[in-house]
């Protein structure tokens, strides 16, 4: 054998080497992640984290129904902090809290902001938390969109816009859109703002005179929140903490497993980190929004 075929055999063991040891690491650190999760024997409270952009994309529910499975869950402790988003991602979420498991408790933590479809998704909770510099409220829904027809214009841009109706596709960035239309529009928007206003109104019974004052969108400090009845305590994620334990009845002692810590092992499994992403992911065409955009 040549010098220079001893150096590349040389470098092609030590190549593969190098892969049978990355896979055998990767492969140990799943084990041990499912071991951990989903053969805890010992009873704990779940810890998850709702953030950013709130969107199809989104894989909280995913996350709960991964520690519902376990039947050794006895709490389950939400943190968010959330501007909101989508309001069918966002109802999801809400429809995923509420029709959990009745023996387990669910309390929401609100951080720095907990607004819109974040808030619908908290209403899902069994108490809500918030911490006194928390901004929380801005119910409602917005469907937004631009005219951009006059820089057409100006561009000697001529759209062709051809469809079956006066109301397909309204409304369309590259078309005039009529009163009529701005009409019809509307009305949908506040169809699903009668909508949110319903749950928030089921979960949380306020009186007639706070029903008003939230239904203009505007949004809220905490303290003016638990005023007005759309949050229950303000305080700190330990107080939720306690809550929790008080309400199931477990003891002091109990483990807190923290979902955000096997979220990034995950990713470093799934190599998510080499992907670029944006937080604020939303487009025009992602339809009814719940978000509180400042």
């Amino acid at each position: 054998m040549k010098k220079n075929d001893s150096l590349v055999q040389y470098f092609l063991e030590r190549k593969s080497l190098i892969n049978k040891s990355f896979i055998l690491i990767v492969i140990s650190l799943l084990l041990v992640l499912i071991l951990n999760q989903n053969y805890n024997k010992d009873p704990f409270i779940a810890k998850l984290y709702l953030e950013g952009i709130i969107n199809s994309e989104s894989n909280f529910i995913e996350k709960i129904n991964q520690v519902k499975e376990n039947e050794n869950l006895k709490a389950l402790l939400i943190v968010i902090n959330s501007p909101g988003g989508t309001f069918v991602s966002s109802k999801e979420i809400y429809d995923s809290l509420k029709f959990f498991d009745e023996k387990v408790p669910i309390a929401v933590y609100m951080k720095e902001v907990a607004t819109s479809g974040a808030y619908l998704a908290s209403l899902g909770a069994d108490k809500i938390f918030a911490n006194t510099g928390t901004i929380t409220g801005s119910i409602g829904v917005i469907l937004q969109t631009a005219d951009i027809t006059v820089l057409l214009d100006k561009i000697g841009v001529n759209p062709l816009v051809i469809k079956s109706g006066d109301l397909k596709a309204v409304p369309n960035l590259v078309e005039k859109t009529s009163n009529f239309q701005i009409e019809y529009v509307k009305n949908v928007v506040l169809l699903m703002q009668k909508e949110f206003s319903k749950i928030v109104n089921l979960e949380r019974k306020i009186s007639i005179k706070n029903q008003e004052i939230v239904s203009d969108g505007r949004i809220f400090t905490s303290n003016e929140a638990k005023r007005i009845d759309l949050i229950d305590e303000v305080g700190l994620e330990e107080d939720a903490l306690d809550w929790l334990k008080k309400k199931g009845g477990l003891d002091d002692k109990i483990k807190i497993i923290d979902y955000a810590k096997s979220d990034n092992l995950f990713d470093f499994l799934n190599l998510k980190f080499l992907k670029k992403f944006n937080n604020v992911n939303l487009k025009l065409t992602d339809g009814i929004l719940a978000i509180w955009t400042p």
